[in-house]
Formats: C-alpha cells, sequence, structure tokens
C-alpha cells in the first residue's frame, strides 16, 4: 500500500511518548532537543523527526530520524522553512562515520555548492549549510 499524505508539522504536547519510542529504536544517544522540532506523521503514527539544539559553534540540526529518504528530505525542507521564518540563515550537522550513504550524498552536494564541507571532528564528518535562499 502507498501512503496517500504525510504531514510535517511541529511537535506537540502528545508526541513525547511516539518520538521517544521511534528514537529508541535508533542508535542515536539522546539529549534534550528545543524548538523547532517537527515530527512527520502518517495515518496517526509519528515516522520521522528532526530537532534542534545549540551548539558552540552555532545552530546544530540533530537529531534526524526516519527510515525514508523521501522523508528525510522533507523533513530538511520544513526544518529550513522554520529556521529561516526564525531568521536563521546558516547551521551545521553533522553525520556518523558509519552512514557511508549519507556521506556520499553530502560529498556530491558540497562538489554543487549546496553544503559546505567543515571537516572531520570529535568522530564525526560535520557540514554546514546556508537557507538564505531557501533549498538548491
Amino acid at each position: 500500500m502507498r501512503p496517500l499524505s504525510t504531514v510535517y508539522r511541529l511537535v506537540d504536547g502528545n508526541d513525547r511518548d511516539k518520538i521517544e519510542r521511534l528514537w529508541a529504536t535508533t542508535d542515536i544517544p539522546k539529549f534534550p532537543t528545543s524548538f523547532p522540532e517537527i515530527v512527520a506523521e502518517r495515518d496517526g503514527e509519528i515516522i520521522g523527526f528532526v530537532a534542534r539544539r545549540h551548539d558552540e559553534q552555532g545552530i546544530l540540526i540533530e537529531p534526524m530520524i526516519c527510515n525514508s529518504a523521501i522523508v528525510y528530505v522533507r523533513l530538511v525542507f520544513a526544518m529550513e522553512a522554520a529556521l529561516k521564518a526564525s531568521g536563521v540563515t546558516t547551521y551545521l550537522f553533522r553525520v556518523e562515520p558509519h552512514r557511508i550513504r549519507f556521506e556520499q550524498a553530502l560529498k556530491k552536494m558540497v562538489k554543487r555548492g549546496q553544503v559546505k564541507d567543515k571537516g572531520y571532528q570529535g568522530g564525526y564528518f560535520w557540514f554546514e549549510r546556508s537557507i538564505q535562499n531557501g533549498y538548491s
């Protein structure tokens, strides 16, 4: 069966348990997140989650939790729209070394000028993205 619709929206108070269950299925350590927090919801189930947390280097987007590449990209679109509306123009994100597919895709985006490679530091590959002109 093909899904008819997925809603991308800000987290509300009723989502916490569903987010915790989804997060528990990953190898991503738990940490506090802050606004904006966005979920992908399909048929009443949370199928994706992205949030923000402050880091000494700037705005860091994590965690990014979902199983579908399409949901992943749409969560990025939703997060960037929320950040842009808040006046944010640049954010950082990281990729664990064992996520080879993501790293390879991001290296292609670096070549196209869509993200900046910030190098390997602290066990992660770091990237920076500008959203002042939207997603390219």
